[in-house]
């Protein structure tokens, strides 16, 4: 009989919820840490945008086609003067479909279009009422409008940075494990389209993307996911949708020569990590990676 091949560890309840204590803890240190100056930097960052976008639209009394064609970054900002404001993806699907980061011309007029007509007429009254602000209503909506994108921008900016520096952590341990970095970003739809020994950067794997896909020693795919979580709901989202869903996808293309791993950080619950654990899905822990470190050595 063969040897059997090894295996992530597996975490009982208590090493689950000393697990999410850690990370918990950690989490909170961070934010504590960070306080309110990052908020306050990257509200001063923001705001003169804001401003330019006020003095070259009339205050908005004069959101045109025109206008992107002068400034065709100004989209971002202008997303933040709707009320509520609007989603990348909903402003390009009112234009048309097409996504992109600066306003084309051929789209400029219905970007004006679609912007215009959802004009917060809470913080911008004036527009509807056919007259300029007073000194205190441009101020005050000025104020409103850089703290709606700067709370937006912040969050976006959290959930990157917190991404790639697992997505980093993780191909550190990997590299310190002997594997070496695969640069190609093509598809693996087979085993053989990574070497034994390698891993490399985001690559979708049979249809769905992976943050870091590995090939093991002994052959086997390893598909490394990152996540971060600031709530019990939303960890809840991320395992248990998406990486348990996508390891569904991956064993049903590869079998057995796949294994899903997940790296996290952040708040989950513990009943979300034990249905994903149940779910075959390896978890690792960004504030102690030995686990994944130990792992891959054994392959080799």
């Amino acid at each position: 009989m063969p040897a059997a091949l090894p295996t992530p560890s597996r975490w009982t309840d208590d090493e689950l919820s000393e697990a999410k204590a850690r990370m918990e803890a950690l989490f909170t240190q961070q934010r504590k840490e960070e306080g309110p100056r990052s908020f306050q930097r990257l509200y001063e960052h923001l705001r003169p945008r804001v401003v330019e976008v006020f003095e070259a639209t009339d205050d908005l009394r004069n959101l045109t086609g025109d206008f992107f064609l002068a400034d065709p970054d100004a989209w971002q900002a202008c997303r933040y003067v709707c009320g509520p404001p609007i989603s990348q993806e909903d402003l390009w699907t009112l234009v048309g479909g097409s996504k992109f980061k600066r306003v084309p011309p051929a789209l400029a007029e219905a970007t004006a279009d679609a912007l215009r007509v959802v004009v917060d007429p809470v913080r911008f009254g004036w527009v509807e009422a056919g007259r300029g602000p007073t000194e205190g209503e441009r101020d005050a909506a000025i104020l409103a409008t850089t703290v709606l994108w700067t709370a937006q921008q912040l969050g976006t900016e959290r959930r990157g940075e917190a991404s790639s520096r697992q997505e980093a952590a993780t191909s550190a341990v990997l590299a310190e494990a002997g594997l070496q970095l695969d640069p190609s970003r093509s598809q693996i739809m087979f085993l053989d389209d990574m070497a034994r020994g390698t891993y490399s950067k985001e690559r979708r794997i049979a249809g769905a993307k992976c943050d870091v896909p590995a090939r093991l020693a002994d052959g086997r795919l390893l598909a490394v996911e990152c996540k971060v979580s600031n709530g019990p709901k939303n960890g809840w989202k991320r395992v248990n949708r998406e990486v348990v869903g996508k390891a569904e996808t991956w064993r049903q293309h590869f079998g057995v020569q796949v294994l899903t791993g997940l790296v996290l950080s952040g708040v989950f619950d513990v009943s979300s990590l034990r249905t994903a654990q149940q779910a075959g899905v390896a978890l690792f822990w960004e504030h102690d990676l030995t686990s994944l470190s130990e792992f891959v050595a054994s392959t080799t």
